[in-house]
């Protein structure tokens, strides 16, 4: 059960970031409303932040603002540089005094990356705590801009998802005339309780940009799914996001070797992939690269 809860923790610490108003202060600074519907003003571009989200981290990065950030949470891997950033822990062992201590200007942090009376005890202390959480692409695209606003790097926003829904109308035109696959999400392995993904989940909308059909698109959000569903629905690719550090060690071989689901195409054919969890569970701009990863997943 703590393996299960440690990989679902993962996965929603990855996926937790919504769309947020802006709009300019009248005195010169940013104003703007954060996934909890606060209303947050800064008084100036912040030159010291906490990004408690990997995600966050990422997006910071590609605004060229990875050098105003004085610490990450554990989770934060990419990019390289995040290596030499100070590691924070979230959750229930976030450390309020740790955060106060580092006097940052703002923290950006996700819905589940810190309790309500976490967020409000850094409020009372006054750090300026900016919320976020994003399931869908256009919620990231909202993120992103967001974050630019609040950096002053607004132009930076705009290019980066610009390329990003060009790049996906661009694959979507690609693909548009191929045979459609059935492909099955696997974000729980079968030794701690299947878990798939659905509808308002941008992996949902990532695999129909890439011509293909998630065999869970009847369910909603991030959701168990038992064995017999997956045989009867017959998917013809397997994407497992589990790997060593989800103490699986042989995620493909795991799943080609399952009694019971020696007929599924997916494992008749060996079109099994490992994905990068990361890669595939953070919102931010690397999801132009996952897509185009499927394609080559599905179309090889």
């Amino acid at each position: 059960m703590k393996k299960i809860l440690s990989v679902l923790l993962t996965i929603a610490l990855a996926i937790t970031f919504s769309a947020c108003g802006l709009q300019p202060n009248t005195r010169g600074g940013i104003a703007l409303t954060d996934s909890r519907g606060v209303e947050i003003t800064l008084s100036r571009i912040p030159e010291k932040i906490v990004s408690l989200m990997p995600s966050n981290t990422e997006i910071l990065f590609a605004l060229g603002c990875g050098e105003k950030i004085i610490a990450v949470s554990d989770y934060c891997n990419f990019p390289e540089e995040t290596s030499d950033i100070p590691k924070l822990p979230t959750g229930e062992q976030l450390s309020i005094e740790q955060i106060i201590d580092l006097s940052p200007d703002a923290a950006f942090i996700g819905k589940m990356t810190a309790m309500d009376d976490q967020v409000y005890q850094l409020e009372q202390a006054g750090v300026k705590v900016i919320v976020t959480e994003a399931n869908s692409l256009s919620e990231t695209y909202g993120v992103i801009e967001m974050i630019g606003t609040a950096m002053g790097k607004e132009k930076e926003a705009a290019v980066i998802v610009k390329n990003m829904r060009e790049g996906f109308e661009k694959i979507k035109k690609d693909v548009e005339n191929n045979v459609e696959s059935k492909v099955y999400v696997e974000v729980s392995p079968l030794e701690y309780g299947l878990w798939s993904c659905g509808q308002n989940t941008f992996i949902q909308e990532l695999i129909e940009i890439a011509g293909a059909k998630n065999i869970f698109d009847d369910i909603e959000g991030w959701a168990a799914v038992s064995e017999e569903q997956v045989i009867v629905r017959n998917p013809d690719i397997i994407l497992t996001t589990s790997s060593p550090l989800t103490g699986i060690e042989d995620p493909v071989g795991e799943i080609s070797s399952r009694e019971n689901w020696s007929q599924i195409e997916a494992v008749k054919h060996n079109r099994i992939v490992m994905l990068d969890a990361d890669m595939i569970s953070r919102p931010g701009p690397r999801l132009l690269d996952v897509a185009n990863e499927l394609v080559k997943i599905i179309y090889e």
